[in-house]
């Protein structure tokens, strides 16, 4: 393990991987083969774009770049309802006796089953993607939400929840003590916790949370196999790492014969799963922290994931906010004849860091200790749209954090 700054700001944590690791029983092909077929049954699905931005590739001097723009996905803006809708369609096939590999969104709403299922009620905590996926799918079934959010957030993320017919909360307290403030409420009042992180007791459903993340890498599969490529470098961005750990394990297990290379992104005060990389253990950052990246200012690694990324992640980065800045305004402003796409705060962390990576000096020596050449194809994520656009104008419009 190997840990060094740079005069650009951002601190990075090679890791010492695992060839030894054994996936978990629960992330196998066989256990998320039904993810699919659901989101597929639901009639708001359809796949997100892969963008493919050879401009960029071709002046950062590697093979390709890619952007799966999750912004697209439902309608929403993010990705996060996949991973609420596979989980609430499999606790709701659970109590109707249902199998989820055969049943679908359609046999959930059919009408003899409405009173049993309009009688649940889902909570959660969240940041605001997580949290719009639950209202989302809550009110597709007819059921009511109960959504607690961090001190801090944004007002358009509350009110882009409450549209929905969730009755939101915001705490005057962190996400990780939000998180128990739901888990708290939900067992008082015999609500169905959906949450997107672990702890003792509570599983089953971040688990399933997690398989649905699957889709994502298997839509980006089947696209890059059909133009013959397979990513080198595959950058997730983490808050409590549940959809970077799941989407690592898929894409290892995807392109298993490319070894691609997996950097984790965090924001640079609230780096918990870095830190708990290093520590070799989880590791919390307390308080309420401040960054743009709000949909990743989390405390505490989820503890299912948290394995999944101290064996297979070979790099973690805590970057500041302006390394999703400069992404964001890339994404609005693209080189050449690239694609344009509206990048979020979280969503943009990845881009911003492939970008930076490609093309400053000052990160040549985590560029070559990655191992970034010619022949690199480079994969990251957007995971949101401008869900603050007051954010997103004072960042893309006004030039908030600038590069240094």
């Amino acid at each position: 393990m190997r840990e060094w700054r740079n005069n650009y700001g951002i601190d990075v944590l090679q890791n010492d991987v695992d060839a030894a690791w054994e996936l978990p029983d629960w992330l196998t092909p066989a256990a998320t083969a039904p993810v699919q077929g659901f989101h597929r049954s639901m009639a708001a699905y359809a796949q997100t774009p892969l963008l493919r931005l050879d401009e960029l590739a071709h002046r950062g001097g590697v093979s390709a770049v890619y952007v799966k723009n999750e912004a697209e996905r439902f309608g929403l803006n993010a990705f996060k309802a996949l991973g609420s809708s596979f989980a609430i369609g499999q606790e709701v096939c659970r109590r109707l006796g249902l199998d989820i590999a055969r049943h679908g969104m359609a046999d959930i709403l059919d009408p003899r089953w409405r009173d049993q299922v309009a009688g649940l009620t889902f909570a959660t905590a969240t940041d605001g993607n997580h949290g719009r996926g639950v209202a989302w799918t809550a009110q597709l079934l007819g059921c009511r939400a109960f959504v607690y959010m961090p001190r801090g957030t944004e007002p358009e993320r509350v009110e882009a929840i409450r549209a929905l017919g969730a009755t939101v909360t915001v705490t005057d307290v962190s996400y990780d003590e939000t998180v128990a403030l739901a888990a708290a409420e939900a067992a008082a009042n015999g609500w169905v916790l959906v949450q997107d992180t672990s702890f003792a007791g509570y599983e089953d459903i971040p688990k399933a949370i997690i398989q649905g993340y699957s889709t994502i890498a298997a839509e980006v599969a089947d696209e890059l196999r059909a133009q013959g490529k397979a990513p080198t470098h595959i950058f997730l961005q983490a808050g409590v790492g549940s959809m970077a750990g799941g989407l690592a394990a898929c894409y290892l297990q995807e392109f298993a014969a490319a070894e691609p290379k997996i950097v984790i992104l965090e924001p640079k005060d609230v780096a918990c799963c870095y830190l708990s990389a290093r520590a070799g253990e989880n590791v919390s950052v307390g308080g309420v922290q401040q960054t743009i990246m709000a949909g990743l200012n989390c405390g505490t690694p989820c503890p299912l994931i948290m394995p999944i990324l101290q064996q297979r992640a070979e790099f973690f980065l805590a970057c500041p906010d302006f390394v999703a800045a400069h992404g964001m305004r890339l994404a609005e402003h693209p080189l050449g004849d690239d694609p344009h796409f509206v990048s979020g705060e979280s969503g943009a962390i990845g881009l911003g860091t492939a970008a930076l990576l490609l093309q400053r000096p000052e990160l040549a020596e985590v560029r070559a200790a990655m191992g970034i050449d010619e022949s690199s194809v480079l994969l990251v994520l957007n995971t949101e749209g401008a869900m603050a656009p007051s954010v997103w104008r004072r960042v893309v419009q006004e030039g908030e954090y600038p590069l240094p």
